[in-house]
């Protein structure tokens, strides 16, 4: 990126013909401003560095905590006996849908 705003620098200096005091001048300010950036996203991302790692001790100690364990145990049950619960209920759906079904031909064959 600085490779970029040197080399537009450069090509306006050229276009522009400024005298060499000028260059000087907006060759440091755009050095200084190069500088800043560097800092700044230097900055940012050992921001997000920390603020990563202290998501993750924040993480690890949900994880840890015994009644997020215990909770987790209890979910993992009931969802073991919701799933008992709807394959008994499927089945005997499909029971009583053959039954009916039974039913029907046999009243339809009785008046046939």
């Amino acid at each position: 990126m600085r490779t970029a705003v040197v080399l537009a620098l450069g090509l306006g200096l050229v276009v522009t013909a400024c005298n060499k005091a000028d260059q000087q001048k907006t060759q440091a300010d755009t050095q200084a401003a190069a500088q800043d950036v560097s800092n700044s996203a230097q900055k940012v991302g050992e921001d997000v560095k920390t603020s990563v790692k202290d998501a993750s001790v924040h993480v690890n100690k949900v994880a840890k905590d015994p009644d997020v364990k215990k909770a987790g145990t209890e979910l993992k049950g009931a969802l073991k006996d919701l799933s008992a619960s709807v394959k008994k209920a499927a089945k005997e759906s499909k029971e009583d849908a053959k039954d009916a079904g039974d039913k029907a031909k046999a009243a339809a064959d009785d008046k046939g």
